[in-house]
């Protein structure tokens, strides 16, 4: 199988699950596995966009989750659409930003969950069941230690044509996660160790990793062709 076709492979598996109608799993309490919650919440935001298409319109977006690191890449006609989308996902999380410019989050509110936030809250029959009142920030094993997570809008705005960038940040981002694979410098497929993300340009790694290990994946990314810099957000 050559490279391309290998390529292409790797972007089918990525779209399957957001578009074949799978329905999203249902958490019973106790630990549920931390890469499915990650997947069950992308794809209620991918539903809340498609529900609120009419106020998303110009609006191209693609939210990626590693534990409580979350972000948006894709396309928007104007900040406005950029904004809407932000408040959706912060929604959706049940969380808000602790400065208003800045990329730290906490939760909006703890009603109903017992005074903390809930890993993919806990009470919720399914995810998309959410009356909202918990936060899906992971849990501290410490209860003192305070809750915080991390969220990067990083929606481009006014591209003449977003659906052939996006196209290409996907593609992009297959072929950096194939440079991985085939350098053996990680199993780039385990969602429980590594997410990749692209825009324009810039390869943004989501992940709970050491510096060398950062360091070899940063060596191997950049030799894929129309990379320009690779930015690691550690959770």
């Amino acid at each position: 199988m050559n490279k391309f076709s290998r390529v292409g492979l790797l972007l089918l598996a990525i779209q399957l699950p957001a578009h074949a109608g799978w329905g999203l799993p249902e958490f019973a309490t106790g630990a549920p596995d931390p890469a499915a919650m990650d997947r069950a919440f992308e794809c209620e935001v991918q539903q809340l966009m498609e529900e609120h298409a009419d106020r998303l319109q110009g609006v191209d977006a693609v939210v990626t989750r590693f534990g409580n690191t979350i972000v948006i890449t894709g396309q928007a006609r104007d900040s406005g659409g950029r904004a809407r989308v932000d408040k959706l996902v912060l929604d959706a999380a049940g969380i808000t930003r602790e400065q208003p410019d800045g990329a730290a989050v906490v939760p909006a509110s703890t009603r109903g969950c017992e005074g903390r936030a809930v890993a993919a809250n806990t009470k919720r029959r399914s995810i998309l069941d959410s009356s909202r009142d918990c936060s899906s920030l992971r849990v501290d094993d410490d209860p003192q230690v305070e809750i915080k997570g991390q969220l990067f809008n990083h929606i481009a705005i006014a591209s003449p044509d977003p659906v052939v960038q996006l196209s290409r940040a996907e593609l992009l981002a297959a072929q950096a996660r194939l440079a991985l694979i085939d350098g053996d410098v990680i199993n780039a497929m385990d969602r429980s160790l590594i997410r990749l993300v692209a825009q324009d340009g810039v390869i943004y790694v989501l992940g709970n990793l050491d510096i060398t290990r950062q360091s070899d994946i940063q060596a191997a990314i950049m030799k894929v062709s129309g990379v320009g810099a690779v930015r690691f957000y550690i959770d």
